[in-house]
């Protein structure tokens, strides 16, 4: 009773998953659902890759007790203000202030003095003896022509003294000389003195020698201080002794000492302004103290007290995911991924003309491109839990490596041709890179691995394949993880990156493992649901203990025979042309099973001499042989047979006629009567619209044409061969297919080849030429053919299954 209740359970349960998989087949049937279900597509994938699920405590305070575990949903860096602060500020600090020393300050204070004594030796040359004795008046007026190119008043008295020397050249040159060698030195202001910094240190920078160039020489001194101050120096003047130079007068010295005095000016000034912007340039230019959360590091744990660093990364995590840069990232994510979903199918149906997608193609990929991307979610965030749970030092990173992404290509290459699933694998790769969590090396990983697994489960037809498969996947993972986690280590060393990367090589290994466990699983969720079938699939249905070929090979043992040479003509033909040929040569099987209803009214499955055409009009009989591809769908349908295998037994006949009936139809036609309508005569159709079904449909007409034949030599199995394929191209059965003329070619080729491996002439023995010999002595004796009738002769002759009563 347990039993029957489960089986029960089972078919209600499977019939119902084969209903939603209809429905879903009907709704995507619309274009603008399509697009509507990429978009949403787009959408489910880029909350996926960038939507962070966990929630933030929203108020917390030091000393609180955490009330759960939080951990960091994703990579997170996080400024600290505070320490960005102190950043800035020690780079500004570290920024010496910069003084100006103008070594041409000393060259302009001497013509300033040339012109000084210029002018007044010209004012003065035309006074008399009296004049010189300077009146007031006369002493204010050389007192302002000093002043007004000094920029200073000089006292009266000295400007008596010198007006008394005429202002002669010799008392020119001392005070030239004089400011000359004072200023030639750096001389530091009277007051303010590194007012810039406490450190004494400083940047020097010297113009007037390389002024033109615009080039300040500038060095770097250790004591600004140590320069002389002007007030020392203009004190060092004035206890000259002149007398060496010509100038023994007390009065006059007192006066050029004096003027040397006062035109001697600092010629080093603290520089605020270019200070102040070098400082700036310093302090933003100097990196932001980043706080670094990995995916999965333990913020805090529950029971334990919030500290500082807690509340400010929980705000710091908090303000990037509010932040508009988020809402920025989210947009810019789902462009990139509906632009990945939409441009590499696009280019393959452009540029490829075998590279068309079906909208079931699309949902498959869909569905498990969603499920991998949500398996990789759901581990990435578990993680940290499993390192943990494991007493695990490594980063939590490392567990990326054991995702099995390449699963999905595998999963993909088993019910798709090669060239969409390498797109698939592509485009599966860039998604698995958008997540947050991985490095940007881990989509080269995903690539290589999904690569690898398209390639090692090629024509895996079973189960222990796809564990091989798996092993083939894990240890190209490991030379892949080996190069990922070499480009990490050189980019970011750390101490135990030798560990780490010897953790990757290991959990590499077992995504093969994965890749396996998920194919194994998923493979016949995905045959049941979807109608898609895999290799591993159609090998059970080519068992031979299958009902439908059972009852076949009881009830119609011509059809059974039939089925079985026209499987190996399609076989070697899908072979020639890249077909699948497991595919071609399964449905060759069963493309026949409709004959079961009534397998008598076939020729193959007859006895010479019987006919039951004979009594039946030609309608009725055009009707019969219709029938047993309406037959064969039904029985199909009942045994839950593929899809791929159900739709061949309608397509491997198209619309073509059957002319036999029909010639016969013609042939009795009562012209005052109707008109024999070829729409009453032809099959139902559709057209094959693949190549597999294609392939069959040449694969049937051949193999019946040649098996009609009297005479089986080479020559005439290839011209029957070529003929055959020529009508039915030349019927545009072959339209909507995407077969070619080159492989047209190559399908007669090969079905020539097998042929006459089929009916190869052989050696005829002694005893088979007397026995021979005597069957025709009892013909002649006889007086007529015993063994066939003429009207048996005249069906072998037609075009079976092209046209006439048989297969």
């Amino acid at each position: 009773m347990p039993e029957r209740v489960l089986n029960s359970l089972r078919t209600a349960i499977s019939a119902r998953v084969s209903r939603v998989g209809e429905f879903v087949r009907a709704v995507s049937s619309t274009t603008s659902f399509s697009w509507f279900a990429i978009v949403l597509l787009a959408l489910a994938i880029t909350s996926l890759t960038t939507i962070s699920f966990q929630q933030i405590p929203s108020q917390v305070h030091v000393g609180q007790i955490a009330a759960r575990d939080i951990k960091a949903d994703r990579n997170y860096e996080i400024v600290d203000k505070e320490a960005t602060q102190k950043i800035r500020d020690e780079a500004m600090a570290s920024v010496l202030p910069v003084y100006d020393f103008d070594l041409g300050l000393a060259e302009a204070q001497a013509i300033k003095l040339r012109e000084v004594f210029k002018d007044v030796r010209n004012l003065t040359a035309s006074w008399d003896m009296a004049e010189r004795q300077l009146s007031l008046e006369r002493q204010d007026e050389l007192g302002r022509i000093i002043e007004q190119k000094l920029g200073t008043g000089f006292p009266s008295a000295h400007v008596s003294r010198l007006a008394k020397d005429n202002f002669s050249r010799r008392s020119e040159e001392v005070v030239i000389s004089l400011v000359t060698r004072a200023m030639s030195q750096p001389l530091m202001p009277e007051i303010g003195k590194q007012e810039s910094s406490e450190s004494p240190a400083a940047v020097m920078r010297t113009s007037g020698e390389l002024e033109e160039a615009g080039v300040p020489e500038e060095r770097e001194v250790d004591d600004i201080g140590a320069f002389q101050d002007v007030a020392k120096e203009r004190a060092l003047l004035e206890r000259l002794d002149l007398s060496s130079m010509g100038i023994s007068d007390k009065a006059l010295r007192e006066a050029v000492l004096a003027l040397a005095v006062m035109t001697v000016q600092p010629n080093v000034v603290f520089n605020r302004t270019e200070t102040l912007t070098r400082r700036e340039a310093a302090a933003s230019g100097a990196k932001d103290s980043v706080i670094k959360i990995k995916a999965g590091e333990m913020i805090v744990r529950e029971g334990a007290r919030y500290d500082q660093w807690h509340i400010k990364v929980l705000a710091g995590m908090k303000e990037e995911r509010k932040g508009a840069s988020y809402y920025l990232e989210f947009i810019g994510t789902f462009i990139l991924v509906l632009c990945f979903l939409v441009l590499p199918f696009m280019a393959v149906e452009k540029f490829f003309r075998r590279g068309r997608v079906s909208r079931e193609d699309h949902a498959l990929m869909a569905a498990v491109g969603l499920s991998v991307l949500l398996l990789m979610r759901v581990s990435l965030t578990l993680a940290p839990a499993i390192r943990d749970a494991f007493l695990l030092t490594m980063d939590a990173s490392v567990l990326h490596y054991a995702v099995p992404v390449a699963g999905g290509a595998m999963l993909i290459r088993m019910f798709l041709r090669a060239d969409v699933s390498f797109v698939f694998a592509l485009v599966l790769s860039l998604f698995a890179g958008l997540f947050v969590e991985t490095e940007t090396t881990f989509v080269a990983y995903s690539m290589i691995t999904s690569l690898t697994a398209i390639m090692a489960i090629a024509n895996a037809d079973r189960r222990s394949h796809i564990i091989r498969a798996g092993a083939v996947v894990g240890a190209a993972a490991v030379v892949a993880a080996l190069g990922t986690r070499l480009i990490i280590v050189a980019n970011s060393p750390a101490a135990n990156a030798f560990s780490e990367t010897l953790w990757c090589m290991l959990f590499a290994l077992l995504s093969g493992l994965g890749c396996a466990i998920y194919s194994m699983i998923a493979a016949p969720i995905v045959e049941s649901v979807s109608g898609y079938t895999s290799d591993i699939k159609l090998l059970e249905l080519a068992n031979l203990n299958h009902p439908l070929l059972r009852e076949l090979v009881v009830r119609a043992p011509g059809t059974y025979h039939h089925s079985h040479l026209v499987g190996l003509l399609a076989e070697a033909a899908a072979t020639e042309v890249g077909a699948n040929s497991l595919l071609v040569r399964v449905g060759a099987y069963y493309h026949d099973i409709g004959k079961l209803k009534k397998p008598q009214y076939f020729i193959e499955n007859t006895k010479p001499g019987e006919n039951r055409h004979e009594k039946l009009s030609p309608h009725m009989s055009a009707l019969i042989v219709a029938a047993h591809v309406k037959d064969g769908v039904e029985l199909a349908g009942e045994s839950k047979i593929p899809r791929v295998i159900y739709d061949m037994i309608p397509q491997h006949h198209g619309t073509r006629l059957i002319s036999f009936f029909y010639d016969k139809a013609k042939a009795s036609e009562d012209p005052t009567m109707q008109k024999v309508d070829p729409k009453d005569f032809r099959y139902p159709g559709p057209k094959p619209q693949t190549r597999e079904a294609a392939i069959l449909m040449l694969a049937d007409v051949v193999e019946a044409s040649v098996r009609a034949l009297k005479e089986k030599s080479p020559t005439r199995i290839e011209q029957t061969v070529k003929k055959t394929i020529h009508d039915i191209f030349s019927e545009t059965q072959l339209d909507e297919c995407d077969l070619t003329l080159r492989d047209l070619d190559l399908i007669g080729t090969a079905f020539a080849r097998t042929l006459l491996g089929i009916y190869h002439a052989r050696i005829e023995y002694a005893k088979e030429v007397e026995n021979e010999r005597e069957k025709q002595s009892q013909h002649k004796q006889a007086g007529g053919d015993q063994g066939e009738s003429p009207k048996r002769a005249q069906d072998d002759e037609a075009p079976v299954d092209g046209g006439s009563q048989g297969n």
